[in-house]
């Protein structure tokens, strides 16, 4: 029986990532035992073999410290599956399993662990225990970790002498070795012989190398956040537990394994004739505990590469520094012997200042730090790094892809991780448009499944871009995978993109995730990065076939005036009711972003609009002066230099620097009833101005496009005004349901809001609630709806039911089940 062969043969029907499950040579006589790797929940241990290990307890012991929930046994005649939390094997007859693969991988995806004595909690708990013996050394706290690493590394050598093996002996930093030896002798020791006893409350036998090799990202992530966030060492030596607490992505974090062994498949696939290279330099400018440079041996092994390869590691973090030289070191080491030896240099350093060497392969996940949490020096690395790039409240990650661009080879590839919020964000538009310029956009994710990282507070996208030898040959489609929420969707949408050959055209597009090619021309003239799937586009085409119409054929959208300086020319309520009467008949209502609350209009603000259809109204300093002399000196006056020098002011040799930027008179002082927008919003964030009062400041005026009343075919319904319309159109805008819409054409600002600027809105289908009013059943909707807007109450639950019902109806039930 030639177990490799089925293992391969498996591996490709499933879409699964093959690797040894002990170290090199490791497999007896009678079998070989792998690893099948998912992205998901679909990982299990493969033994093909003449003996009937499902008989053995050890079977268990090694799925259990391999963070595996099963363990398969391959036959001549029988499969037998061991669940570690199980006590007896299932057993099956090999013909009828290798009749009906899928559906008994369907079982193994399905029977999940029932026990929460995970390997990984058991190994933090050892963590927990050095750390206090590190305490009652008095050493300092901040190195736990490397004595936990000296003590799992002493674990694995004693492993491997009781199993005689003499290959692969790691040797140890000799720092930590003697670290180690720092600590209280005789507890150490004991513990040591507990784990090697096997004696623990969860009754397996760990093997500190399989906890290692497969769950050591998991295990050093845990126990790097139980270092940041556990309490300090109290007056009696204790180090008490770790408190509950939500930790973000802006501090240290680490890659699941899964998706950082997809991230390096496919950036391995976009590197120029990587299998013919002498040499290969992989860098990592952000590697945390290594997880991306652990899949990079993994996955080159899995390739044969012959070359010689070079692993760079940086990362500010001691602590994540020593976890990655150990995990990777211990990878390098399974991985032999080796013609060429793996070259590894993993250093502490700060990849936004440090000098980077250029490489081949760049794979990273950098730090998710939005800019309101940037200190000043941070900030002035991204204005360094990124230029004319940096365009408002950007990311840090942003800092890290442009450095890793600057640092690839030509014929090089680049994975990374990045906020999924920056494909679409504003303040990133012409970041994109830089990656888009001098690379190829190869692969682009957008994972919705929060539960590949356990401390993620934003939905994460994957990047693949290539610096092609020959810039005048680019690339003519890009891989678009996208994602829910849903349990299994990554993983079977990872397995699905791994089966996939390269060149290969292909669409799978379901509910839970969807798989696709977008033509790269098309996809570079876009100004955000959003990624809708084939049925999606197709569904919004029925749509506008249907009847629909842009917004932009319905609304002429304006954007707001411009002071050139809210301070000067925005008062608020208490301010204006200071003021002499007289001085405020040259104020208007304004609304600003704030104004627009639960579908109304608040009269918050007041604007300094001194214009009528004419023009300027207060022509001259005298004139101002007298005309509004409280306003003068308290408000224009202490501005007076600024206001003079604004951009605006001087380019159109202006005299009166008391007027605002751009007043906007076209359609500021036009009657016509309009719709307002928030400049930054979603539902709720649409209202109706229907006597034209309110001067839009921060926002946008939606003026209607057609005729000011309709009479309808039927007697039954009313003649309905543009007034009537307008507030159906509101009460449509703030629905639940239309926010759905929106996601699929705005991009994202900072805060989780929504760019309403009409760039992005024109594009977007409304039903055409005028031609729906001529049809009774329509009408009867519309005026629903009219009752809606004019009544709008986001704040009940009860109004909410009937506007997404009715939004529901008037798009199709079948359209939102296809977004």
């Amino acid at each position: 029986m030639n177990g490799d062969s089925l293992s391969q043969r498996w591996a490709g029907h499933f879409g699964l990532a093959l690797t040894p499950l002990f170290e090199t040579d490791s497999a007896d006589e009678n079998g070989s035992h792998n690893v099948l790797l998912d992205g998901g929940f679909g990982s299990f241990a493969l033994s093909v073999t003449k003996q009937q290990l499902w008989r053995e307890e050890k079977v268990a012991d090694w799925a259990w410290s391999s963070n595996l929930p099963h363990h398969v046994t391959v036959t001549d005649k029988i499969v037998a599956v061991t669940r570690w939390d199980r006590p007896h094997a299932e057993v099956f007859n090999r013909t009828s399993v290798e009749k009906q693969l899928e559906a008994f991988y369907t079982y193994l995806t399905t029977d999940r662990v029932r026990s929460s004595q995970r390997v990984v909690d058991y190994v933090l708990g050892l963590f927990r225990r050095v750390r206090s013996l590190v305490a009652e050394a008095k050493i300092p706290d901040d190195r736990s970790i490397d004595a936990f690493l000296a003590f799992l590394g002493r674990l694995i050598e004693l492993d491997k002498s009781q199993r005689g093996s003499e290959q692969n002996q790691t040797t140890f930093d000799v720092e930590l070795a003697e670290l180690l030896l720092a600590l209280p002798a005789n507890a150490v020791e004991s513990l040591i012989n507990e784990v090697a006893n096997g004696i623990s409350p969860q009754a397996f036998k760990l093997f500190p190398a399989l906890a290692v090799r497969h769950a050591g990202s998991e295990i050093f992530q845990e126990a790097h956040f139980e270092l940041l966030r556990a309490p300090g060492i109290d007056l009696f030596g204790y180090t008490g537990p770790a408190e509950a607490k939500a930790v973000t992505r802006g501090g240290a974090h680490f890659t699941p394994p899964a998706l950082a062994r997809t991230v390096v498949e496919q950036a391995l696939l976009q590197v120029e004739r990587v299998q013919e290279r002498d040499q290969l330099v992989v860098l990592d400018p952000a590697c945390g505990s290594g997880a991306f440079l652990h899949e990079a041996i993994r996955t080159l092994r899995r390739l044969n590469f012959s070359g010689e390869i070079t692993l760079i590691g940086r990362d500010s973090s001691r602590a994540a520094v020593s976890m990655a030289n150990f995990a990777v070191r211990h990878a390098a080491a399974d991985w032999s012997p080796r013609p060429r030896p793996i070259r590894i240099d993993i250093q502490i350093a700060d990849s936004l200042d440090a000098d980077l060497p250029v490489a081949d392969l760049i794979l990273m996940n950098p730090p998710f730090v939005a800019w309101a949490a940037l200190d000043e020096r941070q900030r002035d690395q991204m204005r360094q790094i990124l230029g004319t790039q940096l365009a408002g409240r950007g990311d840090l990650s942003m800092a890290f892809v442009t450095r890793a661009v600057d640092r690839l080879s030509p014929g090089g590839a680049l994975g990374v991780l990045v906020p999924a919020s920056l494909l679409t964000l504003q303040a990133a538009e012409a970041w994109r448009a830089d990656l888009l310029n001098r690379t190829d956009l190869c692969l682009l994710a957008a994972l919705g499944d929060y539960n590949l990282f356990a401390y993620a507070l934003v939905q994460v996208a994957v990047m693949v871009l290539a610096k092609p030898l020959d810039r005048n040959v680019r690339r003519r489609g890009i891989t678009a995978l996208v994602t829910t929420n849903s349990a299994d969707a990554t993983g079977n949408a990872l397995r699905t993109l791994r089966r996939c050959n390269p060149g290969e055209r292909y669409i799978y597009d379901n509910k839970a995730w969807a798989l696709f090619e977008i033509p790269a021309e098309s996809f570079r003239s876009r100004p955000v990065w959003r990624l809708t799937s084939p049925r999606t586009e197709a569904a919004l085409s029925r749509l506008m076939r249907a009847g629909a119409l842009s917004i932009g054929e319905l609304f002429d959208v304006r954007q707001g005036v411009r002071t050139g300086r809210n301070e000067a020319f925005i008062l608020e309520e208490p301010q204006i009711s200071a003021l002499p009467a007289h001085e405020k008949k040259y104020f208007r209502p304004a609304v600003m972003n704030e104004s627009i609350q639960g579908g109304k209009i608040q009269r918050r603000f007041w604007i300094f609009y001194p214009y009528d259809r004419e023009g300027l109204v207060l022509k001259t300093e005298d004139e101002l002066q007298k005309a509004v002399p409280s306003y003068y000196k308290k408000y224009l006056l202490p501005n007076k230099e600024i206001l003079k020098n604004r951009a605006n002011i001087i380019r159109s040799n202006r005299h009166d620097w008391w007027g605002i930027s751009e007043h906007r008179p076209r359609w500021a002082l036009d009657p016509t009833p309009r719709i307002v927008s928030k400049y930054f919003g979603s539902a709720g964030g649409f209202s109706v101005d229907l006597d034209a009062s309110f001067i839009v400041v921060q926002g946008f005026a939606w003026i209607p496009k057609w005729e000011r009343v309709l009479q309808p075919d039927t007697e039954d319904v009313a003649p309905l005004s543009t007034d009537d319309f307008l507030c159906g159109f509101v009460a449509l805008l703030n629905s639940q349901r239309f926010g759905q819409v929106l996601n699929l054409f705005c991009p994202h600002v900072a805060g989780g809001q929504l760019d309403l600027s009409p760039r992005y809105l024109n594009n977007v289908p409304l039903p055409n609630l005028i031609d729906i009013a001529r049809d009774e059943r329509g009408g009867r909707m519309v005026a629903e709806l009219i009752e809606l807007g004019r009544k709008p109450r986001l704040e009940d639950a009860d109004w909410h039911v009937s506007a997404n019902r009715i939004t529901t109806a008037l798009y199709g039930e079948d359209f939102f089940d296809q977004v």
